[in-house]
């Protein structure tokens, strides 16, 4: 997969980078009620409060999609990890919530 070059992504064009690889790196920042409620198979979830300390197990050479609910979260820890040399960061705009409204709506909104 080519380097993504944005720093942000609606939920159709990274849900057409997907069905192309299912190995890409989604980071799921939420916190683990948010994610009994609802989650997307295949993301790895690194809540926002670990991201400090888990960053390293992420590759900072391919792309790394960051989800959240809506996408505020997500923006904040993009902007965090940009500054500690992941260049290829992307946040998802809308978040899971865009997600369920537009992709899959077999997920649960909330």
């Amino acid at each position: 997969m080519e380097l993504y070059n944005s720093s942000e992504i609606t939920v159709h064009q990274l849900n057409e980078l997907r069905q192309g690889n299912k190995k890409i790196q989604i980071i799921d920042v939420r916190d683990d009620t948010e994610r009994d409620h609802a989650f997307i198979k295949g993301t790895i979830h690194m809540k926002l409060s670990e991201i400090a300390q888990r960053h390293t197990e992420l590759n900072k050479k391919s792309n790394i999609f960051v989800m959240c609910h809506t996408g505020t979260r997500s923006q904040a820890v993009c902007k965090w990890l940009k500054a500690q040399g992941y260049d290829h960061c992307v946040n998802v705009l809308g978040g899971i919530d865009a997600w369920a409204a537009l992709i899959d709506r077999d997920i649960r909104r909330y």
